[in-house]
């Protein structure tokens, strides 16, 4: 087969100049290949941020650079441990650990493969954890050594708080790309992905009350709103998605002040959490989460019952008098408030409600939330000690030394043996009603 004459001189053309650029050619091909292998090891970092869209997320609450949320932190950091679900600590920076000397001596081998986000190695001379009681020794890059003035086995549990370098720099998939403050307070803060190809920017708006958030996300400002009490009829606004969550590290719960003469007796106790109506959330039955590995079920469950309420309450000194109690809350509880004091007034306890800003220096009884440790000890508030946080001035002999013998016993089926006789007596004792999960929502527009 012959070609046309003008294909054979475009043949002949090319040869040619093959022959006399072969040089150039070569080299051309070979800065190709090369600039094609660079142009994709900096776009993560220097060109995708201006072709990808951030996810801009409100966020309740007034926040220091050093106090962020935790989810916050985590993503930008992490602990020598984290968490598992259950409240356990498990390896993290630090690939294992081991107790020594009854409890008072930590031991943690931390990774060799970990980097600062402005690429230096992660070793022990880094851990920055200012603990009292606690001195923090590195043995070389690769040991930390912890001596404790005490025997405490939740510390690990403890160190899984996320550590930073300043500018909050962390090891973490996200890091920060921006932040702008009011004040001490953070009003943005921009993070960017480690790796562009497996996760979105992220820009964290803060906001003062949840009416501000809402309105920003109405107005189109924010496509995400965290943790609302309420999904405040969001769920009709526009193409949205509703997330409904239950917060198991958290309790509503009734505190009984038990240097009050009318709430002495054991009978007044359990005769008003008898008396709490049935309330519209997932019920709490212990100070310890539900999702814990030291939960334990065998406890006395104060379901309403108003029989069982007043045969209770008949049998004390408070049924022969003009009673009267006075139920402290805050604005976000005032309706279960209203709830427990009609029911409580049905029984013949005629209960007023306060609505307070503060936790009051003297109260009767307080409907408030509490934060639940992910770690079973909870001496800071039961153990009569602790006048500070011991919100109900709760005194018990047996109850002291559990929570004494709970934080210095490393084997964790023992620990549960012991967290277990805890909640059982509290609970009996009942110098706190546990009620409720509380119920948070996330809105998120598509």
């Amino acid at each position: 087969m012959r070609w046309p004459r003008s294909v054979r001189l475009v043949y002949l053309i090319a040869l040619e100049l093959a022959r006399k650029y072969t040089r150039s050619l070569i080299l051309g091909f070979f800065a190709g290949l090369f600039l094609s292998f660079l142009f994709w090891k900096i776009y993560p970092g220097v060109i995708a941020p201006f072709f990808h869209h951030s996810e801009r997320i409100g966020v309740v609450g007034d926040f220091s650079p050093s106090d962020l949320p935790q989810s916050i932190q985590e993503l930008i950091s992490s602990g020598l441990t984290t968490l598992a679900p259950d409240g356990s600590p498990v390896p993290a920076l630090a690939s294992g650990w081991e107790a020594t000397n009854s409890g008072k001596t930590f031991v943690f081998t931390i990774r060799k493969d970990m980097t600062w986000h402005d690429g230096k190695t992660v070793t022990a001379h880094d851990i920055n954890y200012n603990i009292r009681g606690v001195t923090l020794i590195p043995t070389g890059n690769d040991t930390l050594m912890a001596y404790l003035q005490y025997p405490y086995s939740p510390f690990p549990t403890l160190v899984s708080k996320p550590l930073f370098l300043p500018g909050l720099k962390g090891f973490g998939p996200y890091m920060v790309s921006g932040i702008s403050l009011q004040g001490g307070s953070v009003k943005t803060l921009q993070l960017t992905p480690v790796d562009m190809s497996k996760h979105q920017q992220k820009e964290y708006v803060f906001y003062q009350t949840e009416a501000q958030a809402i309105l920003s996300f109405k107005l189109g400002e924010i496509n995400t709103i965290s943790d609302l009490s309420s999904t405040n009829g969001l769920q009709h606004w526009g193409n949205v998605s509703v997330e409904k969550h239950t917060k198991y590290n958290r309790i509503v719960t009734l505190f009984f002040n038990m240097h009050d003469p009318k709430l002495g007796d054991k009978n007044i106790r359990q005769g008003l959490a008898y008396g709490v109506p049935d309330l519209p959330f997932e019920h709490a039955r212990s100070p310890i989460s539900k999702t814990s590995w030291a939960y334990s079920s065998n406890v006395k469950y104060y379901d309403y019952d108003p029989v069982q309420a007043k045969k209770l309450i008949g049998h004390t000194e408070i049924a022969t008098e003009s009673a009267q109690l006075t139920l402290s809350t805050f604005s976000q509880y005032l309706d279960v408030a209203q709830s427990i004091a009609a029911s409580w007034t049905a029984l013949g306890i005629k209960t007023d409600v306060r609505v307070e800003n503060d936790v009051p220096a003297t109260y009767q009884v307080l409907l408030s939330a509490q934060d639940v440790p992910p770690d079973p000890d909870q001496y800071l508030f039961w153990h009569s000690t602790q006048t500070q946080t011991n919100v109900t001035g709760y005194m018990n002999v047996k109850i002291d030394k559990l929570l004494e013998d709970g934080r210095q016993e490393l084997d964790q089926q023992k620990r549960k043996a012991i967290y277990a006789d805890f909640q059982r007596r509290l609970v009996d004792d009942a110098p706190a009603v546990f009620l409720y999960y509380p119920t948070t929502y996330t809105v998120i527009r598509h």
